[in-house]
């Protein structure tokens, strides 16, 4: 018995070496967990005050993108610096200055400058020899900065309280300084920032710049915890001073209660800190994973919106007001997939307007490369088709995700009103005619103020098959013509009562309307969009002429007429086959002109009239009448140089006359479009 006399002793130690070692582990494993919530708050509250920083520092960017539009006259920057404070209420001035003698004109000083009062926002020049910016430490600090430079903080007489410059330089592709940008921000506002982010009330922080100089500091109590980060891309190192304490005080109580009760409640404590902790992480990750793609998305948005063409471009394209040209472009989110450019070359207008299948990023970097590929193929290539082809063996290649684009491609030879087009599935676009009774270019008749939707093969969207033949088409715009493109979320958009938009209620606004992009505004009001909306609109506001070109008299110059003939020959509708056969009869007359006339220049005139489609060559060459020569019954050997190609011409064409006419040779040749 006296072997079992202590043995509740020993069960007891036992229990209570057992409850010491367990509330040891949990009091440790607690200090970790909380160690690791305050360095979970830290790093919100550093991302929180990054987030703040980069989104004031982004304004630089913005700057110096708004001076590359406007060095030629940088007149215009007072408007973008002081529309800059408007949108940042925290910056008291940001100014932009120049290397000395950049504008010879000025000076060696010439900057300029918005800065804030009480009651408005003043914008002046800047600099000269009593305020010499270049001795300034923001100025001196930027230049030899590879990146962003902090100031000290100082005071300046304009303001009541100290103040520190972020300053950046701008330079040209050689390196060569263009202009330092300046930004003035209040010391109170950091240090309004860094004590609402504090993440607790005895935390410490302290903000250093590139160069070392200690920027601000929060309030705080001595600190026993460390940590310390550089903040990326605004380049601060922050350091978080936390006081030990803090963490253990909450455990410190604990130890006074029983055991069984510490024992209860460290567990319970633990899966509260544990659920916490995993909740806290999930949430702080969301909110920052949020933040980042928002930004993303805006940045993302402003590149897809500088790849369209702006309102100069559009200026250039319309050149002397004998063309007008309307566009817009609204995404559903903050990116899109429609897609719409246009460049003008000499007469011609090139221009695409598409849908890429999908929404979002993946749509919108389709639609960039189907833009870049528009615009580098329109440089070689010489017709729609040409190019259409091209961007569609390069969209296929490798397209894993069958992602497809619909695009319609054309050329508006604005003298002459030819459009030659190709679509690639894509909605077909419509035609408003001006008040007129016929369209000379039309067998038929036009009442006033109708809208036709324009005939066209369908062919298949981009990035299905490359090795797919498009069909190409052409038609005629008369003066006060409008040819309206739009994508299929025009015609799809839907009001608040759900109802659609669809082909003939859009027919029936643009002939009535226009100001088209208000006419859709008005329709759908207050419902969410359900697709990108892209429209473009072009005006033929020139009389119509005839197509003419003048080339000089060699063979090589054949495939350039072919080309225009053909072209023209589609556009004012005739039948394919019977086309085909007039470029033979025209081939035969050109080339008896190249070979046997001994001309220096030829000229050709494409007209079409009453249903007809005349060709008029004009030369300087030996009198020749080939309306007056008639094969005979000779051997092919034995006939006149020509023959069979005039009797060819005859069998072909419905009319041919001839004339000399001031030392000139004049051929014109007609076929009817009914044949």
């Amino acid at each position: 018995m006296k072997r079992f006399k202590y043995i509740h002793i020993l069960a007891a130690l036992f229990l209570l070496l057992g409850m010491g070692v367990q509330s040891y582990v949990s009091y440790s494993r607690a200090l970790f967990r909380l160690q690791e919530k305050m360095d979970l708050e830290m790093q919100i509250a550093q991302e929180k005050l990054r987030f703040e920083l980069f989104d004031a520092l982004d304004a630089s960017s913005q700057i110096a993108e708004k001076v590359k539009k406007c060095l030629e006259d940088p007149d215009e920057l007072y408007d973008k610096t002081s529309e800059l404070l408007n949108r940042y209420p925290n910056f008291y001035s940001c100014y932009v200055v120049f290397p000395p003698y950049y504008y010879p004109e000025e000076g060696k000083w010439f900057g300029l400058t918005s800065y804030r009062t009480k009651d408005s926002i003043i914008s002046r020049p800047f600099g000269n020899a009593e305020h010499d910016y270049f001795e300034r430490e923001w100025y001196k600090g930027a230049v030899q900065s590879t990146e962003g430079y902090w100031s000290t903080p100082y005071r300046d007489d304009d303001f009541d309280e100290p103040i520190y410059t972020y300053s950046k330089v701008m330079r040209d592709e050689e390196g060569k300084l263009i202009c330092v940008i300046g930004i003035d921000f209040s010391l109170n506002w950091i240090h309004n920032l860094l004590e609402h982010f504090k993440p607790f009330e005895e935390a410490v922080f302290m903000l250093y710049g590139s160069n070392g100089t200690l920027l601000a500091m929060s309030n705080g109590a001595p600190a026993d915890i460390i940590t310390s980060k550089t903040l990326q891309p605004i380049n601060i190192k922050m350091v978080t001073a936390v006081p030990k304490r803090h963490i253990i005080q909450s455990l410190r109580l604990g130890t006074l209660l029983p055991f069984g009760v510490f024992v209860l409640g460290i567990l319970v404590v633990g899966l509260l800190i544990r659920r916490i902790t995993r909740d806290e992480q999930v949430n702080a990750r969301l909110e920052t994973e949020k933040k980042v793609l928002s930004h993303e998305l805006e940045i993302a948005h402003n590149i897809q919106m500088g790849i369209l063409k702006d309102e100069n471009e559009k200026k250039q394209a319309q050149g002397n007001g004998d063309i007008e040209l309307q566009t817009l472009l609204v995404p559903m989110r903050e990116v899109g997939g429609d897609l719409f450019d246009f460049h003008r070359e000499g007469d011609e207008l090139w221009f695409i307007i598409g849908d890429v299948s999908g929404k979002g990023i993946p749509a919108a970097i389709f639609m960039s490369a189907a833009v870049n590929l528009f615009r580098a193929a329109g440089v070689r290539a010489t017709s729609p088709k040409e190019i259409m082809e091209e961007m569609n063996a390069i969209l296929s290649e490798n397209n894993p995700s069958l992602t497809f684009v619909t695009a319609f491609i054309g050329c508006l030879h604005i003298p002459t009103g030819e459009l030659l087009f190709c679509n690639a599935g894509h909605c077909a676009p419509l035609i408003k005619h001006k008040l007129s009774a016929v369209n000379q270019h039309s067998a038929v008749s036009i009442q006033p103020s109708e809208v036709r939707c324009l005939q066209i093969e369908p062919n298949i969207p981009l990035g299905y098959d490359g090795r797919y033949c498009f069909v190409e088409q052409g038609c005629m715009l008369g003066e006060g013509d409008t040819l309206v493109l739009y994508t299929d979320g025009v015609t799809e958009a839907r009001n608040e009562r759900r109802e659609m938009l669809g082909l003939k209620r859009w027919s029936d606004i643009v002939a009535k309307n226009e100001d088209l992009p208000n006419a859709i505004k008005h329709f759908i009001g207050q419902a969410d969009p359900t697709d990108d909306i892209t429209l473009m609109t072009i005006c033929k506001k020139s009389p119509v002429l005839p197509m003419t070109i003048n080339v000089p008299c060699r063979e090589d110059q054949w495939p350039v007429l072919r080309n225009a003939i053909h072209s023209f020959g589609l556009c004012i509708g005739m039948e394919r086959k019977a086309l085909k056969k007039y470029e033979v009869a025209a081939e035969e007359a050109i080339v008896n002109i190249l070979h046997y006339s001994q001309a220096n220049d030829i000229e050709i005139v494409l007209s079409s009239q009453d249903s007809a489609f005349t060709i008029q060559l004009m030369d300087d060459g030996l009198p020749f009448d080939p309306t007056e020569h008639t094969p005979n019954n000779k051997t092919i050997d034995e006939r006149q140089i020509g023959g069979m190609g005039i009797h060819l011409i005859r069998q072909i064409v419905d009319e041919m006359h001839y004339e000399r006419k001031k030392e000139k040779n004049i051929l014109r040749m007609v076929k009817s479009l009914n044949c």
